[in-house]
């Protein structure tokens, strides 16, 4: 991989430059002092962070923004990808307010569309990181939409559900122009595209307001998804988004609170128990409410020692990550469209 030879290649140099700057006399010049002090602060960051890598256990915050920046990197510039038909659709004026549509490629499964918002902490991300998905998906014969949304800090909560609102009507008159009038809705995301996707999935009254009849609603599925806020704890991250925590804007964008006895649909949840982002404790507590509160008809799979990114989305370049992640999803959509 690129960041893999980068990575490598500026470690090898760098300690290749620390050695002979160790055992080479001292710099008279403090331009000179400066410079190598930067590459021995460099050589030893490097290798702190690949000791980290090699040795930090799964399961907290820090393991997984170790991961990180290879992580966005492979996602962003790896060409996994190839010969997928899409096109792109803005639905606002902003450069984020926009969905990518994928056409189905069987007639059979045209009417069934998936509305798959993607991750990122709310802060970065996009539906391009999700190619992957998209064309898995598209090969099964979906239609799909995957819309992009308004990022924090600039933004938050109230910005992105009506991001979400737009793209979500948009997209389905979108659909009334391809032909498909009565679609099948199936509704998912990642992480905290998994929360803006249960947000949208489980209020009812949004519906209402939307004037869409929820009975197209054939599903909801979330990967390594942020359903209960209650449970992750603090973090900038999501103040930026929801604001204090126990503020109405709190309360609002909490999936958990919108859980009730009228909801019936099929529900896929895929977590590992090793998750240092959206710990695990918050998907067991959204799906025990729903079996205790509602007739959803629930489909739970624990991942063992997974983390966040290797259940959402570094599957998608990386097979030993591929816990049969993808089998799932597509055995539960091929039961619930039938």
């Amino acid at each position: 991989m690129y960041f893999d030879f980068i990575f490598y290649s500026i470690l090898l140099i760098s300690s290749i430059g620390s050695y002979k700057i160790i055992i080479s006399s001292p710099a008279q010049n403090w331009l000179l002092k400066i410079s190598k002090c930067s590459i021995i602060l460099l050589c030893i960051s490097l290798w702190l962070w690949q000791i980290l890598l090699w040795t930090w256990p799964k399961g907290n915050r820090i393991e997984e923004a170790i991961h990180l920046p290879r992580h966005l990197w492979t996602l962003s510039n790896k060409e996994i990808i190839k010969n997928i038909s899409n096109e792109k659709h803005f639905y606002g004026e902003h450069p984020k307010q926009y969905f990518m549509y994928y056409p189905a490629t069987s007639e059979s499964k045209k009417n069934t569309v998936i509305f798959f918002i993607h991750g990122g902490g709310w802060c970065f991300g996009s539906p391009y990181e999700h190619r992957f998905l998209a064309k898995l998906l598209q090969q099964q014969g979906y239609t799909l939409i995957f819309p992009a949304y308004r990022l924090t800090p600039e933004f938050s909560y109230p910005d992105i559900k009506e991001d979400i609102n737009n793209a979500f009507i948009n997209s389905i008159n979108f659909l009334k122009q391809k032909g498909i009038q009565d679609p099948k809705l199936i509704i998912g995301g990642t992480s905290a595209g998994a929360n803006l996707a249960n947000l949208l999935a489980f209020d009812e009254k949004r519906w209402d307001s939307l004037y869409v009849d929820r009975k197209c609603l054939y599903g909801v599925f979330s990967i390594a998804g942020v359903l209960s806020l209650d449970d992750l704890g603090y973090s900038y991250t999501l103040t930026n988004y929801t604001g204090p925590i126990n503020s109405k804007q709190y309360l609002l964008a909490n999936p958990i609170n919108y859980i009730n006895e009228k909801d019936s649909f099929p529900f896929l949840c895929l977590h590992g128990d090793s998750d240092g982002l959206a710990p695990y404790k918050n998907a067991t507590s959204f799906c025990t409410k729903l079996k205790n509160k509602s007739s959803v008809i629930l489909d739970f799979h624990t991942f063992k020692n997974c983390s966040h990114i290797d259940l959402g989305s570094s599957w998608y370049y990386d097979e030993k990550d591929n816990f049969g992640q993808d089998t799932i999803l597509i055995n539960w959509l091929k039961k619930i469209s039938n």
